[in-house]
């Protein structure tokens, strides 16, 4: 398997392990307060969550990727 396609598979499938806290953040929670220190950091690093710097914080939001995942795997969930 080739290096991208590897890094696509990791991505997809912590996208649908933290689906459900994943919409979370989406609905308005913050993202410090669902995910640990370290597991921020790492969906970070993979292009889960991206980063908006604000005037004295920093807030986590999900990435396009993210959201459109989200979005099939909760059109396949209705369709089911």
């Amino acid at each position: 398997m080739a290096k991208e396609e590897i890094e696509k598979k990791n991505f997809e499938n912590l996208v649908w392990f933290y689906r459900e806290e994943l919409e979370d953040v989406n609905k308005g929670n913050r993202a410090s307060a669902v995910f640990p220190k370290g597991l921020r950091r790492r969906l970070l690093n993979v292009g889960v969550l991206v980063y908006r710097k604000g005037r004295h914080n920093v807030k986590y939001l999900l990435s396009r990727a993210t959201m459109e995942m989200l979005n099939r795997f909760t059109i396949g969930k209705m369709a089911v």
